[in-house]
């Protein structure tokens, strides 16, 4: 039983971020159905479509956002392993896994530069 305090609240915590993702998606979807329910709609009546059809605004500094998703998130994972006081074999702490958070955060780093060489103009020329 003394295990199981141990075992909802990370749980708990994973959990919460896993269903905010689902409900977003699923939002995303519902209203991307609409979208082109809609325009089905309008070409089945015969009106003339627009020349710019109403679609997803694609977000103009999305390396930028991703880069700095991922830099936050694997820095965030790596202070977490290190903080939390769990063991997972004898004598090993959950803190030697820190080096984990260092993929998201080389990730991030390289969306940054491209972001950056995107601005600059793209180095050459």
């Amino acid at each position: 039983m003394e295990f199981l305090p141990m075992l909802v609240i990370p749980a708990a915590v994973m959990l919460a971020p896993i269903l905010t993702t689902a409900l977003v998606l699923r939002y995303r979807r519902i209203r991307s159905e609409a979208r082109y329910r809609l325009l089905l709609q309008l070409a089945e009546k015969g009106v003339a479509l627009p020349s710019t059809l109403p679609g997803e605004a694609t977000p103009q500094h999305c390396d930028r956002r991703r880069a700095l998703v991922l830099l936050a998130s694997g820095i965030g994972l790596s202070a977490t392993l290190l903080l939390l006081p769990l063991e997972y074999h004898v004598g090993h702490r959950l803190a030697e896994l820190w080096g984990l958070g260092i993929l998201p955060v080389a990730l991030g780093l390289g969306y940054l530069s491209n972001w950056y060489l995107a601005q600059r103009g793209g180095g050459r020329g």
